[in-house]
């Protein structure tokens, strides 16, 4: 299995702008979007799996031109992080959060807010989708359009790594990681929070 894993472009919320939770992209997403469907023209997929999310939903938009044909399914199981009553008030209060999280017997990842899910929760449910995939794709080249946290968590579940992990790496907006998984399952290759693309079609348009 070859499988792609996309970060939905900028959303309106990733630029500070205060908007629903449920937030568009914003301008500068727009383009990376744009930018970003290039790096699949030449790409053979069997499966697309996007988030129910506007901005991921807005991301693939501007995929899809170049994968025609192939299936799509838009499932919630791949939603972002869900952090409750953090992410009111137009804007993600990741300070307040994790302020919170550090002071609660439980620890950081397992700190589970009002209204929402701890960190552990979301490496769970991304393991469980991960798993899901390898059973019913072996073999086959699949594309997933969603999120930081929940990306970032699917990938540690795949390379065997615990939730913790998470800290030391980010993954970019419209960034594009890869994983090439053997029949038993196993990471072989990985290259991750790959943006190369969104710098290649400015230098195409200075050579033109």
């Amino acid at each position: 299995m070859e499988l792609y894993i996309v970060r939905h472009a900028q959303s309106k919320r990733n630029a500070g702008h205060h908007t629903e939770e449920d937030a568009e992209l914003s301008e500068i997403g727009e383009e990376q979007a744009r930018r970003l469907g290039k790096f699949f023209h030449e790409a053979k997929l069997d499966k697309i799996y996007c988030s129910t999310l506007k901005r991921a939903r807005s991301t693939l938009k501007e995929i899809k031109p170049y994968l025609e044909g192939v299936p799509i399914t838009f499932t919630p199981k791949i939603v972002e992080h869900k952090m409750g009553i953090y992410s009111r008030n137009g804007k993600d209060d990741w300070s307040s959060y994790f302020k919170k999280a550090i002071i609660s017997e439980k620890g950081i990842h397992l700190f589970r807010p009002k209204e929402g899910d701890s960190l552990q929760d979301t490496y769970d449910r991304a393991g469980k989708f991960y798993r899901g995939l390898l059973k019913k794709h072996t073999g086959k080249n699949i594309l997933l359009v969603g999120h930081g946290f929940f990306n970032t968590y699917l990938i540690l579940n795949a390379l065997n790594l615990k939730v913790n992990e998470g800290k030391y790496f980010k993954l970019s907006n419209a960034s594009v990681s890869t994983l090439k998984i053997d029949k038993k399952g196993k990471v072989k290759h990985y290259h991750i929070n790959d943006y190369n693309h969104l710098i290649a079609e400015a230098v195409k348009k200075l050579d033109s």
